[in-house]
């Protein structure tokens, strides 16, 4: 049976030890997995074992990031899985512990649009929002899903605030649905909207 034969400190006061079996360097475990086991110099140990609690370490390490992470604000499934294979972390593992993190329902990416919408919809257009949100990394289907109605008068006070001290011709009003378009409106709303915006002319 191999056996342990030095327990390596941390760098820069990191909790994270390296293991040496043999007199090789097999993993890196953290101070309480290794207080947690028992493991000490000159202990006799199968490499297997130890590489099964090198992976629940890891997954406990990646676990406690992804908290951490989320502790700022509300992240999306697709930026906490992100965050980690940043870290380092294998896809495999990331994956269960993004599993792990949704069992405990600190990420659901249906709600996080259902808030997302509610605070932008009276800034942004349909089109707008859903560009902001797959940048996010929301899925298709639930972008598919969405459905905004445009408030018609954040709409008028967005045209009117636009519109303020310029005068009404052509170019202006093209500029207008421009301004508008980039704040992701369909081009029927926006036409609506400036045909009203002659009328009242």
């Amino acid at each position: 049976m191999s056996k342990i034969t030095k327990i390596g400190e941390g760098k820069n006061k990191s909790n994270r030890v390296s293991i040496y079996v043999d007199e090789q360097f097999i993993c890196f475990l953290n101070s309480f997995t290794v207080y947690k086991y028992k493991l000490v110099e000159g202990q006799e140990i199968d490499i297997e074992w130890l590489k099964q609690i090198q992976m629940e370490n890891e997954k406990d390490t990646a676990f406690n990031l992804a908290i951490k992470y989320l502790s700022k604000y509300v992240k999306t499934e697709s930026e906490i899985k992100d965050y980690l294979i940043s870290k380092g972390f294998l896809p495999e593992l990331v994956s269960e512990v993004i599993s792990k993190i949704k069992d405990y329902k600190y990420i659901d990416d249906q709600k996080y649009v259902e808030t997302f919408i509610e605070c932008s919809k009276n800034k942004y257009g349909i089109n707008k929002i859903k560009m902001m949100l797959k940048q996010k990394g929301i899925s298709e289907n639930l972008l598919n899903k969405i459905q905004v109605e445009p408030d018609k008068e954040m709409l008028n006070n967005l045209v009117q605030k636009y519109m303020n001290k310029k005068e009404k011709t052509r170019e202006n009003f093209q500029k207008c649905a421009k301004f508008l378009y980039s704040r992701g409106f369909s081009w029927d709303t926006i036409s609506k909207a400036i045909s009203q915006l002659k009328e009242d002319k």
